[in-house]
């Protein structure tokens, strides 16, 4: 089986396809990270509002 050799558009439009590939795992991670920020923001504020309302009321 013979390998065919791309030509220059192929080429191009290939390189293209990898940066906006590159770009979308880029703004995922980024979404991702922010994601786990906000769940750990307010993890943290379920975890006080329940750790203060089970405190006994003198």
């Amino acid at each position: 089986m013979t390998q065919r050799s791309l030509s220059p558009q192929q080429q191009t439009k290939l390189a293209e396809a990898l940066k906006v590939a590159r770009l979308a795992e880029e703004k995922a991670s980024q979404m991702s990270e922010l994601a786990t920020e906000i769940a750990n923001k307010y993890q943290q504020r379920l975890y006080e509002s329940v750790k203060s309302a089970s405190k006994p009321s003198n």
